[in-house]
C-alpha cells in the first residue's frame, strides 16, 4: 500500500498501519535529527516527531505526503530544541541558581553523553509495551490518559507498565550509578566568598551578575553567575550593611534559630550541563539533614551564619585550566565590584524615598 492508504487506515484507528508509516520513513526522520542535533539528542528528537505526527494525523491535509510532512515536524522540533538549548543558557532558574558559563567543557559533555547512552541503552531492552509506556511518559512528557489513548490501553494498565519499567531500569542502572557516585565523595574544599561583580546591561546584552570564590588554603577560585538579588544579598553580606528591615536570608537565618536549628555547612555538590548544585547541610531537633539549595541561597545563608563553604573538588576540576582562566578574565572585566553594587542599591533607595516624599507633598 502507498502512504496515503496507509494513512487512511492509520485515522480509522489501525495501529499497524502508522507503525508500517513510521518504519518507512524513520531512517529519513532520523537523518535529519542527526544532522540537526547530533547523534547524542537525535533518537530523542525523532521519537518526539513521531508523537507528534501520531497525535496530529488528522490535520494532515495531503496523506500522500505523508514522508515529507513528517520531516517537516522533525524539523521544528529539532530546531525548538536549538532554541530552548540556546536560551537555558540565560534562563531565570539557571542564573538565579547559579550558572557557569561558558558551555560545558568537552569531558562533561563526553560524560553527559555516555549517560545518555546507557539510559537509552536500557531503554531499549525493556519489553515492548513497558518500553513504550516509559517513553511515552517520562521522555515525552504526556499523561496517564494520553498514554492510554495512545497504546489503547487503561490507564491502571499504563501504570502497572511503568512501575515495571522504573524497577526494570533500576536493577540495571543501579550497579553503575552508584559507581558513578562514589567516584567523587571525599575532600571536599573549604572556600570563601571573595566579592561580587556585575555587568549592567547595555542594548541587547543582558545584565550578569557573578560571585566569586577562592580556596582558604590554596589559590583555586570558582566563578557562580547568579540573580542579581541574590548577588545584592551577597555583597550587603560582605560589606556588614546595616538595613532597617531584614531581607530574606536574614529572616530565613532567624527563622531557622527559632526553630532551634543551625546550618552546619554549606556545600557546592556538582556542576551539572553548566549549572551548580548545593545542599544546605541543617541540624536541628529532629536531626541533621542535608537540604537541596540553589548554589546563591547556600552561600547567603552561609555568609549571614558564619558556616562553612564546602564546595566538591570535581567542581573545581571541571572549571580550571584554560576555560577556569576564561571564566575568571570574563568576571574580572565586569566593571561594577561589591562596594559599587551596594552603592548603587542605596542610591536607588534614596531616590525611592525622594520620590515618596515628594509625591506626599
Amino acid at each position: 500500500m502507498d502512504d496515503a492508504e496507509l494513512v487512511g487506515l492509520a485515522r480509522a484507528g489501525d495501529k499497524a498501519a502508522f507503525a508500517v508509516l513510521l518504519a518507512r520513513h524513520r531512517p529519513m526522520l532520523l537523518a535529519l535529527c542527526r544532522r540537526a542535533l547530533g547523534d547524542d539528542l537525535a533518537e530523542d528528537a525523532a521519537q518526539e516527531a513521531a508523537v507528534a505526527a501520531m497525535l496530529g494525523l488528522d490535520r494532515l491535509e495531503r496523506p500522500e505526503r505523508f514522508g515529507a510532512w513528517l520531516a517537516g515536524i522533525g524539523l521544528n522540533v529539532c530546531r525548538g530544541w536549538q532554541r530552548e538549548q540556546a536560551r537555558e543558557r540565560w534562563s531565570l532558574a539557571a542564573v538565579t541558581g547559579g550558572r557557569a558559563v561558558p558551555d560545558p567543557a568537552p569531558a562533561e559533555l563526553a560524560e553527559a553523553a555516555e549517560a545518555a547512552r546507557r539510559v537509552r541503552r536500557a531503554v531499549r531492552r525493556l519489553p515492548a509495551g513497558q518500553r513504550a509506556a516509559v517513553v511515552l511518559f517520562y521522555l515525552m512528557g504526556l499523561a496517564h490518559r494520553e498514554v492510554a489513548g495512545l497504546l489503547g490501553i487503561g490507564v491502571g494498565a499504563v501504570k502497572t507498565r511503568l512501575h515495571k519499567g522504573r524497577a526494570a531500569l533500576r536493577d540495571e542502572l543501579q550497579a553503575w550509578w552508584k559507581e558513578e557516585q562514589m567516584a567523587t565523595t571525599t575532600g571536599l574544599v573549604r572556600m570563601r566568598v571573595a566579592g561580587v561583580r556585575r555587568q549592567p546591561a547595555a542594548g541587547e546584552r543582558p545584565q550578569k551578575v557573578v560571585i566569586l570564590l577562592e580556596e582558604e588554603a590554596g589559590e583555586r577560585q570558582l566563578c557562580i553567575w547568579v540573580g542579581e538579588f541574590e548577588a545584592l544579598s551577597v555583597a550587603i553580606a560582605l560589606q556588614g550593611t546595616e538595613l532597617p528591615r531584614p531581607l530574606a536570608y536574614q529572616f530565613m537565618s532567624s527563622l531557622l534559630q527559632a526553630t532551634g536549628g543551625r546550618l552546619v555547612e554549606a556545600r557546592v555538590t556538582r556542576l551539572d550541563d553548566g549549572t551548580f548544585y548545593a545542599v544546605a547541610v541543617v541540624d536541628g531537633p529532629g536531626g541533621t539533614r542535608e537540604v537541596d539549595a540553589r548554589p546563591s541561597d547556600a552561600l547567603n545563608l552561609a555568609l549571614i551564619t558564619g558556616a562553612p563553604i564546602l564546595v566538591d573538588p570535581a567542581v573545581l576540576e571541571a572549571t580550571a585550566g584554560e576555560r577556569g582562566a576564561e571564566l575568571l578574565a570574563e568576571a574580572a572585566a565586569y566593571p561594577e565590584d561589591t562596594a559599587a553594587i551596594v552603592a548603587g542599591f542605596h542610591a536607588q533607595q534614596q531616590q525611592v524615598r525622594a520620590e515618596y516624599e515628594r509625591r506626599r507633598r
